[in-house]
């Protein structure tokens, strides 16, 4: 993450529309899939930024954080949060082991991806939760994404493909931010055009403060009902829940998989 984009990063987590909707959807799934017999689940945010996501769901009261960005780190720290800054390596076993780990928006920064999901596998304890959110669909792809530095974008296939029907059982699998989909499609055609040809050092990320962000907020946040009940089949978003199946070994997702996911 750029130095002058850390900086800003904290706010646009706090206020800007889209992470405030991305948030509440994400609590949604997390109360659907945490257990509710009184146990106290320890969750780990790897590539927690400030510290957000962690702060925002009291329902977790063990709960750590990990993040590159050492302003981050110390944003979160200064808010009392225990959030550390860690290489980038993936290798979380110094922290022991956790009932729930997310990924959201990480993974897509990350060359290696099978390597990432391997150790967090590793300290995720038995029918442990993983929930992943993802950028979705290549041909969304923009300077948003460039100046994130991201490697790829997500279809659902691709995304099962990393988790082994063996491995994971998938709880939730959908596509959100799905509503606004087609003007995020026409924005990000129109900033391909007006920045052809330019140095992608340039690039710029999306994120801005408007007058019609309550508008935009209030759309996104309708599809929190919808997710209660269904599935979307396009958004530039993707949402994957999965809890861990004990001593598994690999392999391809089966129809089955893909059709409990609704892409069969």
């Amino acid at each position: 993450m750029d130095a002058n984009y850390t900086q800003e990063y904290e706010e646009f987590e706090l206020r800007h529309w889209w992470f405030v909707a991305r948030r509440e959807i994400i609590h949604q799934a997390l109360d659907r899939a945490l257990p509710r017999d009184g146990s106290s689940p320890r969750w780990l945010d790897v590539g927690c930024g400030t510290g957000v996501l962690l702060h925002s769901y009291p329902r977790v009261q063990s709960k750590l954080g990990l993040e590159l960005d050492a302003g981050s780190v110390a944003r979160a720290q200064a808010k009392g949060m225990d959030v550390r800054r860690v290489e980038p390596k993936w290798d979380f076993k110094e922290y022991g082991t956790f009932d729930l780990i997310t990924l959201t928006d990480v993974i897509e920064h990350v060359e290696h991806e099978h390597e990432a999901l391997h150790a967090v596998r590793a300290v995720l304890s038995d029918n442990g939760i993983l929930l992943i959110t993802v950028p979705a669909l290549m041909s969304l792809w923009s300077s948003h994404d460039v100046v994130n530095r991201h490697f790829r974008r997500y279809t659902m296939p691709t995304l099962l493909k990393l988790f082994p029907e063996n491995e994971w059982e998938v709880l939730r699998a959908s596509y959100f931010s799905s509503f606004l989909l087609p003007l995020v499609w026409t924005a990000r055609k129109l900033k391909n055009w007006k920045n052809r040809g330019k140095d992608e050092s340039h690039a710029t990320h999306d994120f801005k403060f408007g007058r019609l962000d309550f508008l935009f907020k209030a759309i996104f946040r309708a599809e929190k009902g919808w997710l209660r009940f269904a599935r979307f089949p396009l958004g530039s978003s993707l949402l994957l829940v999965l809890r861990k199946k004990p001593d598994a070994k690999g392999s391809a997702p089966t129809k089955d998989q893909l059709a409990e996911a609704g892409l069969s």
